[in-house]
């Protein structure tokens, strides 16, 4: 492949050149090489005729890779039978920045099976290893850690911070003991925003006053706001205080519209649902936007929200300048349809986070990045001064 290639061989990098591309989502930086021996357009092409193809076949794509593709940070190595690492090994020299992984569905069995990548992947995340059956052996997660210690995740769940045991200070050293009854106080009072400048401060309460608006009455009118290239996602988070639920929403919550487009990485773990649920573009998040329930948010009430605003650079290109905003705040989601969802107005709480960037050419703002978490009503405590 680097000396004087034959006709035959820059056919074969055509091929895996051709396959490479239609497999790699660029926006989500995601190259999905699930059921690799089942791919018709591999089969057609002969390269999974025999035994010797077969086996040369994925080093030569990750060659291919390795000039074609420079930003890859998600692999997904689904379903394709591995047992050990020895077909793939050389996923770790092209790609050893990588930072999500899934061999899901595959044969690994054994901790030997792993072995060949242990101290590769320094900066790894996440690691799926769901449908093999070395999931089931004694010490699981110890032994996935000692292999990947940089592991954020695994199997879709996050892994915890390491437990520091209480311990006791003795002696009577007055420093020490005004250290220690005020040790559960805040280092500054509690604030409901931070602006890092007066200007930011008007853009951004000026944006959101009108975003709201428009959100709650008409989303369709907020497609002007983003374009082909802006991403949007729903995630859905159920782990809030129960009592105040509880006690807001008549004891019961209702999530049934919400649940099948929430992206919460921590309960949807197969890749192909994640990018699903990632909306690119006016069109998909038009689509989204409307399978939302509808919502008032009650802009006459300042201290129901909590708002944060600085600058963020390198959104689109490396020298433009934009906002990071951050909203904490509250809906009301009015009755729907006797039958559908709730008959009857629910609370709930939400953060929002948008990267926004002006577009100088016309002074309209581009909405770059939209995530949207959705909870159960938890109240406005967190940031009421005190």
């Amino acid at each position: 492949m680097q000396t004087d290639p034959s006709n035959g061989t820059q056919g074969t990098i055509a091929v895996l050149r051709n396959f490479l591309m239609n497999r790699y989502n660029p926006q989500v930086q995601l190259l999905d090489l699930q059921n690799l021996y089942g791919d018709p357009y591999l089969l057609s092409n002969g390269l999974l005729s025999q035994d010797s193809t077969r086996s040369k076949m994925f080093p030569a794509m990750m060659k291919v890779a390795s000039m074609d593709l420079k930003n890859v940070e998600s692999v997904n190595l689904a379903g394709n039978n591995i047992s050990d690492l020895t077909a793939v090994t050389t996923l770790a020299a092209t790609f050893p920045h990588l930072k999500n992984l899934s061999l899901a569905n595959n044969e690994i069995s054994q901790w030997r099976h792993l072995d060949p990548w242990r101290h590769k992947f320094r900066e790894l995340r996440e690691l799926v290893l769901t449908g093999n059956s070395i999931t089931g052996l004694n010490n699981y997660r110890a032994e996935i850690l000692r292999r990947f210690p940089s592991l954020k995740m695994l199997d879709g769940q996050v892994i915890e911070g390491i437990n520091v045991p209480e311990f006791k200070i003795r002696g009577s050293n007055p420093a020490v003991n005004s250290f220690a009854a005020n040790i559960k106080k805040l280092p500054i009072s509690t604030k409901a925003g931070f602006f890092e400048t007066s200007e930011i401060q008007n853009i951004a309460m000026d944006f959101l006053g009108k975003f709201f608006q428009v959100y709650d009455s008409d989303r369709s009118q907020l497609m002007p706001l983003y374009d082909n290239l802006s991403l949007f996602s729903l995630s859905l988070n159920t782990g809030v205080p129960r009592d105040l639920t509880a006690r807001d929403n008549q004891g019961i919550q209702n999530w049934s519209s919400y649940i099948p487009i929430s992206r919460n990485l921590t309960r949807v773990t197969t890749s192909n649902t994640r990018q699903n649920r990632l909306a690119l573009g006016q069109e998909q998040i038009s689509q989204l936007l409307h399978k939302i329930p509808p919502s008032k948010h009650d802009l006459s009430a300042p201290e129901k929200f909590a708002i944060e605003a600085w600058t963020a650079r390198g959104l689109r290109a490396p020298d433009d300048a934009g906002i990071m905003l951050i909203v904490h705040g509250e809906f009301e989601e009015p009755p729907q349809q006797p039958g559908r969802a709730n008959a009857y107005s629910l609370k709930r709480s939400f953060d929002r986070t948008l990267l926004l960037l002006p577009v100088p050419t016309t002074g309209a703002i581009l909405v770059v990045s939209d995530l949207l978490t959705v909870r159960g009503w938890a109240g406005s405590r967190a940031w009421t001064p005190r």
